[in-house]
């Protein structure tokens, strides 16, 4: 009797854990944003079945903040955090802490110079406070109709980033 109810008992243990972690690890579908471009975003990503965080408003509600992070090949994993501005007409899109830069500043500058030119619509630079690269995108928006061209650049972002090419030069920096 003992050990039928210790199989029970683990059995129990592992639907609740099972469940547990259904829960956390779904999509943010019960978050409600409160900007509509943000929103027509967070809409699209669900319909995809992406995960991501919303993070509310900044501290001056002058934007709304969504985190979406992506295992790469060229990365354990990165996140892109977007900034939607509170009048539904701009996206900002950021993905820091790629590398941690050792090499010498001028040598930087070059190299992210060299990959703003071939990739023009990503923008390399140099976070000189903690000598990280990140990477940018700022778009104007349709409030109503953006998810899926917030979504394009985005994926633009990563890709750019993951470019074998790109990410073989970022890494050097290292």
């Amino acid at each position: 009797m003992r050990n039928f109810n210790l199989k029970k008992t683990v059995v129990v243990c592992f639907a609740f854990a099972l469940m547990l972690a259904m829960v956390l690890g779904s999509t943010a579908v019960a978050e409600k944003a409160q900007l509509r471009s943000t929103q027509n975003f967070l809409d699209f990503l669900d319909s995809k079945g992406i995960k991501y965080t919303y993070a509310g408003m900044t501290d001056d509600g002058d934007r709304e903040i969504v985190r979406v992070g992506y295992t790469l090949d060229n990365y354990p994993s990165l996140d892109c955090n977007l900034f939607f501005k509170n009048d539904c007409e701009e996206v900002s899109l950021r993905i820091w802490n790629i590398v941690t830069t050792t090499a010498g500043k001028n040598h930087v500058l070059s190299t992210l110079n060299s990959l703003n030119a071939a990739y023009k619509f990503v923008k390399f630079v140099l976070d000189e406070s903690d000598s990280t690269v990140q990477a940018e995108i700022d778009i104007y928006i349709d409030g109503d109709h953006c998810g899926r061209s917030v979504y394009d650049a985005m994926m633009a972002a990563f890709n750019v980033t993951d470019n074998d090419d790109a990410a073989a030069q970022l890494h050097a920096l290292e």
